[in-house]
């Protein structure tokens, strides 16, 4: 069986749509899938995910290394022959029992996997489900690669050869989770994990890569089945998006995706859950195992007072020079100006508010200008200055370069026209920084492109504080009947339903702020009422893929709006996977 490669992953939206249309070649003589309760248990989605259907393999499917989470001890596949007679196979599990964990090795930590069939045998000629036992010892920890090979013999009359399929997983087992033996299966031996004159398997070194995707791209490429697609929304989207060679918008509407979040359901998804923040920010992909078991946290400590931070900078009001008005509001502008330090001037933003805001106004601006202040990254704007001298209104003053700008101005001006290789990087850029203040114990909670800002002539990204963006971006946030302006259509359920906020959170506006890019500054939900948006997202409809953006980075954000939680990529896995796609498209320029 031929397969697609794994550079193949960094081709641009068109090709990949091309693709779609003729994934697999070859004749198969039977149908090979995974049946929606497995993909849910493994993926999260309500779909069933056919690896050959009606003869035709699909060498897309066969191309991802699904991850098998700590949790999940059990992988069923269903297969029929499809000449009207059992077609002859034989089937061998390798395994790598060396493991490639951490604290453990992996013949500690994975006890010999089974199989419920026997290593030659028929394929049925009705539909029969076989399964793979995994058991965790519970004793280590680590991430063990495993394909399953089957040869299935063409029938006797046939002038094809015979198929030979890869199934690859990589499971995870962690200490402290351990799956119980059970004794109704055969016990294969494990073998070395080597191709067979290229026949087998597809090189296992952009595994990394394919973490995440296998996710979200398994809803976009192989949920087929009519249920699904009849869930239409009760309201449209306009979206403009992009290409790997330009920019432009398009005219038309987008639906939002039908997704199963009901809760209580099972710790499905392909994360494992364990609450062990580890130090592994600065190197995500160094430990892989430890990098998906990396798991949210509800609460973050935010220890220092805000207005102790504005007041640790203080200057004099005579060392800030407000040059020109960049932004206004009804109670905030925000100028370029400089800051003299030392005798030099430097280039910096300031924001302050007009004579019209209220007390209450300028203090928010001093306690949300401040939240990011003392921090030092390459890819966050912190606070360089604050006057608060009582003489007049407060004013901040965050470091800049001459070519700085908004974000979402950037997006929306129609004047740039960034690539998609460009727009990842800046994706990239912001889940560093997302990824650093997790690390430090801060939550940001409004991440999105309004609160950030790019270099228009090296698109150097920085995220930002939120301070005055109710005032400069007032369409981005909505009051529903509580007094407070909040960004609805950025945040997560939880937040919106119980004014939850967690690492989580900041994934799902994330998710939200990659759909920004992807659509050229577009606004989320733009014809939903924000009275309905929670109802909307409760009932699981989401925002659907920008055309065309690609099937990766929609992928993307589907996992970072997943109903539970739990189940939401972390910062270090977003950045991991960001800088994996963003190499990748590299190769194609």
């Amino acid at each position: 069986m031929a397969s697609a490669s794994c550079s193949s992953l960094g081709k641009l939206a068109l090709l990949l749509l091309l693709w779609l249309q003729s994934v697999g070649y070859g004749n198969a003589y039977l149908n090979i899938f995974i049946s929606q309760s497995q993909v849910k248990k493994l993926l999260g989605l309500d779909a069933e995910l056919y690896y050959v259907r009606d003869g035709i393999i699909n060498t897309y499917a066969m191309n991802f290394v699904v991850p098998v989470a700590a949790v999940i001890d059990d992988l069923e596949f269903t297969w029929q022959s499809l000449v009207g007679q059992p077609l002859a196979y034989s089937m061998k599990l390798d395994y790598d029992s060396r493991g490639g964990g951490y604290r453990g090795s992996g013949i500690m930590a994975l006890l010999p996997p089974k199989v419920n069939v026997s290593s030659h045998g028929y394929v049925p000629t009705s539909p029969q489900v076989f399964a793979i036992r995994l058991p965790c010892s519970g004793i280590a920890s680590a991430e063990i690669k495993l394909a399953l090979k089957i040869n299935v013999s063409a029938p006797a009359e046939s002038r094809y050869d015979d198929t030979r399929l890869v199934f690859k997983r990589n499971k995870i087992c962690m200490q402290g989770i351990r799956t119980q033996s059970k004794n109704d299966s055969v016990t294969l031996q494990a073998g070395p994990l080597a191709n067979n004159n290229g026949a087998f398997y597809i090189a296992a070194s952009c595994a990394c890569a394919l973490i995440l995707v296998v996710v979200g791209v398994a809803s976009v490429i192989y949920i087929r089945n009519s249920k699904a697609r009849s869930q239409l929304p009760r309201k449209n989207l306009n979206y403009c998006s992009y290409s790997a060679t330009g920019t432009g918008a398009l005219t038309g509407s987008s639906i939002l995706v039908k997704v199963d979040n009901r809760p209580g359901s099972a710790n499905s998804g392909s994360y494992a859950t364990i609450a062990d923040l580890e130090p592994l920010y600065a190197r995500p992909c160094g430990s892989r195992a430890s990098y998906y078991a990396a798991s949210h946290v509800t609460h973050l400590s935010q220890s220092t007072d805000p207005c102790e931070k504005a007041r640790a900078v203080a200057v004099a009001r005579s060392a800030l020079k407000c040059r020109s008005v960049i932004q206004e509001g009804t109670f905030g502008r925000v100028y370029r100006g400089t800051l003299n330090h030392g005798g030099r001037d430097q280039e910096v933003i300031i924001k302050t508010v007009t004579d019209a805001a209220s007390a209450y106004q300028a203090s928010l601006l001093v306690s949300e200008g401040s939240q990011l202040a003392g921090l030092i990254h390459g890819n966050i704007t912190t606070l360089a200055a604050a006057c608060l001298d009582g003489a007049g209104n407060p004013l901040l003053a965050y470091c800049c370069t001459l070519n700085d700008l908004n974000l979402k101005s950037y997006l929306t001006g129609g004047g740039h026209h960034p690539v998609t290789r460009d727009l990842v990087n800046v994706a990239v850029q912001i889940a560093r920084a997302g990824a650093f203040l997790h690390g430090r114990g801060i939550l940001h909670r409004d991440i999105a492109a309004r609160n950030c800002l790019v270099d228009t002539s090296t698109l150097r990204a920085r995220l930002a504080d939120a301070a005055l963006s109710r005032d400069l971006f007032a369409q981005d946030y909505h009051c529903l009947g509580d007094n407070e302006n909040r960004p609805i259509g950025w945040m997560a359920l939880e937040t919106l339903q119980h004014g939850q906020y967690s690492t989580a959170s900041d994934s799902w506006s994330f998710g939200v702020f990659l759909w920004e890019l992807a659509t050229m500054g577009q606004q989320p939900y733009a014809e939903v009422d924000p009275f309905e948006l929670t109802a909307f997202l409760r009932d699981g409809y989401r925002l659907s893929q920008p055309r065309p953006c690609p099937d990766e980075l929609f992928a993307l954000m589907a996992v970072c709006w997943l109903g539970p939680s739990r189940d939401r990529p972390t910062m270090p896995q977003l950045l991991a996977y960001l800088q994996e796609f963003y190499d990748a498209l590299g190769g194609f320029i």
